[in-house]
């Protein structure tokens, strides 16, 4: 048998390797760059379009693509959007463009194509969105007539101003948007001798560009070095409509009477709110404040003073003038209320002179042959005749020991001396026996329940008296 070796020529040896390998391979790998068109032109500052539209020369493998693509707002990535036809792949931000804001695609590395092939691409696209001018910016800033005036490049969104604008400390205020002017102004004077600080940050103009860096200033409220202080109190009676009779020059001192005002004087204009908050009374009285002119207010109460009761007015250092500029310090002043307690002169039994010990302590009293008992209140003030029947009803006599003993009956009422003598009578009480000794109780409410004078006074505590019937 014969052998016959044929030689091959080496180009085409070495021409038979690589068709092996080609065959061998899954992909072939490319050296070529990949021909990709964008919509951006290269180095263009600005890009208004709906979208950045890629178009591939060979249509690549979607997700891979899409896997290699990097989108930045404001140096910070964002979620890009992606859409496709065929070779041509749109991309935009997941929330929208935002006018003004830098932007920067890029889409670098290997590439696998729809047939296989792998590429290596390579393109890079910088841009601000939005066309030139776009540009939010704070163009000034500074104090006019007493407001905070804001000029910017173009006006601003108005939710975007109030969710973006901050003033420290922390103040209440209006805002009149002008076009490209903003007008900051407080619900209350600028405090005096403060300093502010307002900061702008991320706003976005009325017609969505957003605005690039932080703003931020600060500026002072009015100067003043005049302290604002109480000029007076003083008692005022009030009348059925303003204005009412002040008693200027009439001390505290004396007593309040039933219904009547206090009226406080300042040495400048008030913060009305400042003073309806910072006037305290202890103890404390129901009523309520009217104001009396720019410097001045009234406290009118809906109850009476208390008799002999001395009450505490404290006007607090938070009070303030209408510029915010408050007291010095704390004060306080003391006023007594109402006219003294009123009193029982004494209490005696039937036409005896011996007037009756308060406090429970037991006196010896023989019953008549009616078994009746007479008591005789006299009051150190003349009850008027409106008030004398609740009076009357303050007044009770009841038994104390034994249950078994008979209660009291009323018979009559009996007002001398032009009210300020009471005299009431009873009937049906148990005497004591040589077994038993019986206890009644006598007993005056005090109070607004208890008897009163004319201008309100009452009681100062209820008086009670425990007498053993014989």
């Amino acid at each position: 048998m014969w052998n016959i070796t044929k030689r091959l020529p080496l180009c085409s040896l070495i021409g038979s390797i690589l068709l092996s390998c080609s065959i061998l391979s899954c992909s072939i790998l490319s050296f070529e760059y990949l021909d990709i068109s964008c919509s951006v032109d290269e180095g263009e500052p600005y890009y208004g379009g709906e979208s950045v539209r890629l178009e591939f020369s060979i249509e690549p493998d979607h997700g891979e693509t899409e896997r290699g693509l990097v989108l930045t707002e404001g140096g910070l990535s964002t979620t890009p959007v992606f859409s496709w036809e065929g070779r041509e792949l749109s991309v935009r931000p997941l929330g929208n463009w935002k006018k003004g804001e830098h932007y920067r695609l890029s889409l670098e590395g290997r590439i696998r194509m729809e047939d296989g092939r792998v590429y290596t691409a390579r393109i890079l696209r910088s841009f601000i969105y939005g066309r030139e001018g776009d540009e939010f910016t704070l163009v000034s800033s500074g104090m006019e007539e007493g407001c905070l005036v804001l000029r910017f490049s173009k006006a601003p969104g108005i939710d975007s101003f109030t969710g973006n604008f901050s003033i420290s400390p922390d103040t209440e205020y209006f805002c009149d948007f002008l076009g490209e002017t903003v007008r900051v102004q407080p619900k209350s004077p600028w405090q005096l001798n403060t300093s502010y600080t307002w900061t702008i940050n991320g706003m976005e103009s009325a017609d969505g560009c957003t605005m690039k860096r932080e703003y931020s200033a600060s500026f002072s409220g009015p100067a003043g070095a005049e302290i604002p202080y109480p000029l007076e109190l003083c008692p005022v009676s009030k009348r059925s409509s303003p204005p009412h009779l002040w008693k200027r020059g009439t001390s505290l001192d004396g007593g309040m009477e039933n219904g009547e005002g206090i009226g406080f004087v300042f040495s400048k204009p008030m913060d009305q709110a400042s003073l309806r908050s910072g006037i305290s009374f202890y103890p404390a009285i129901k009523g309520y404040f009217e104001e009396a002119g720019e410097d001045s207010i009234i406290f009118f109460p809906e109850e009476n003073y208390r008799p002999g009761t001395e009450y505490r007015i404290t006007l607090s250092a938070a009070i303030k003038d209408s510029l915010g500029l408050g007291l010095f310090e704390e004060r306080r002043y003391y006023v007594s209320g109402g006219r003294p307690y009123l009193k029982i002169e004494k209490l005696i039994l039937d036409s005896g002179q011996q007037a009756l010990e308060g406090g429970g302590i037991p006196q010896d009293h023989p019953l008549g042959p009616a078994a009746d008992l007479e008591l005789r209140i006299f009051f150190s003030l003349a009850i008027p005749p409106a008030a004398r029947k609740a009076a009357a009803d303050s007044v009770s006599l009841s038994v104390l020991f034994p249950a078994s003993a008979h209660n009291p009956v009323l018979v009559s009422a009996q007002w001398e001396d032009d009210g300020a003598l009471l005299s009431m009578r009873y009937t049906d009480l148990s005497p004591s026996d040589g077994e038993t000794d019986n206890y009644y109780q006598i007993k005056i409410l005090s109070g607004e329940q208890g008897p009163a004078g004319a201008s309100g006074e009452y009681l100062k505590e209820d008086l009670w008296y425990v007498i053993k019937v014989l």
